[in-house]
């Protein structure tokens, strides 16, 4: 049932900001922009949050990759903001800005699992369980 309701709300959201994107092109992506480079996991400022962060995506839960590829491209793809030109100057800065944030996160997020690997390994090496 959680999932169901967490699912419209992303689909009624999509579609508020995919509607925006064609009623005011500029002012959106600056809001989508906005959005994406500030973006904090919920719960970020609770203590031992990193640590717990570390170890949720360690086991495969949810880390950076699944971030990129389940959620920031394909809302992305979904508003067509690398094929549309209806952005002015000040959109199109954005857009650009966009581009290398998300080379900059697959940087990131190729870094991570190779840290993320390297860990696993020595923990496979030691004999440890992937338990929490």
């Amino acid at each position: 049932r959680i999932a169901a309701d967490e699912n419209l709300h992303m689909t009624f959201y999509r579609n508020i900001c995919g509607a925006a994107l064609d009623l005011a092109p500029d002012q959106a992506i600056a809001a989508i922009h906005r959005i994406l480079t500030n973006f904090q996991m919920p719960g970020a400022e609770m203590p031992n949050f990193r640590r717990n962060a570390v170890m949720i995506a360690k086991y495969g839960i949810y880390d950076l990759r699944q971030h990129l590829e389940e959620v920031v491209r394909p809302v992305l793809k979904k508003w067509r903001i690398f094929e549309r030109n209806d952005f002015s100057g000040v959109g199109e800065k954005y857009r650009e800005e966009l581009a290398t944030f998300l080379e900059d996160l697959e940087r990131q997020t190729l870094k991570f699992e190779e840290s993320r690997d390297r860990a696993l390994a020595r923990d496979a090496a030691r004999g440890k369980k992937l338990t929490p």
